[in-house]
């Protein structure tokens, strides 16, 4: 066998052995018994956590090293666009109570696919759409957990 991506190998392998500790030792004894009811979400979001890192491991046997493909950002810094990412994420915290969930997060995700090098338009507001969508829908509806509207919302309503 040999490993034709070491790097998304080690990755894989780190997110496994986190997840194991998460299951034999964390959330045993920091939630309760991995068959109670409040450890439901925890465990089900390792598990497949878990079972992703095993399927990135196993690509990265088969795969050769392709990290020279450009995403898009070439002439930026990979520490440029982490600073740029904080700043936004800051940004977002600040202005999720005034402007809610949904409108914060659809600029917030905008400008991340932009830093990210994504330049087709239709794309970006597809996926941000339909993940803003689907967020909604399961906090709201089936998680009864209300999202913040924000200030500016509740005034115009």
């Amino acid at each position: 066998m040999t490993i034709k991506n070491p790097r998304d190998f080690k990755l894989g392998a780190g997110f496994a052995s986190f997840c194991l500790f998460l299951l034999v030792f964390l959330i045993p004894y920091q939630v309760g018994s991995l068959l109670d009811s409040d450890a439901l979400m925890p465990v089900a979001v390792t598990i497949l956590i878990l079972l992703l890192s095993v399927l990135m491991m196993i690509k990265s046997v088969g795969q050769p090293n392709t990290e020279t493909e450009d995403h898009g950002s070439e002439h930026r810094r990979p520490a440029l666009s982490l600073w740029i990412v904080i700043t936004i994420m800051v940004i977002y915290a600040w202005l999720l109570e005034w402007t809610g969930f949904l409108l914060t997060s659809c600029i917030a995700m905008v400008i991340l696919f932009r830093v990210y090098g994504v330049k087709q338009y239709f794309r970006i507001i597809v996926i941000t759409l339909i993940t803003l969508g689907l967020l909604y829908f399961s906090f709201e509806k089936l998680l009864f957990a209300p999202l913040p509207v924000g200030r500016l919302i509740e005034d115009l309503m």
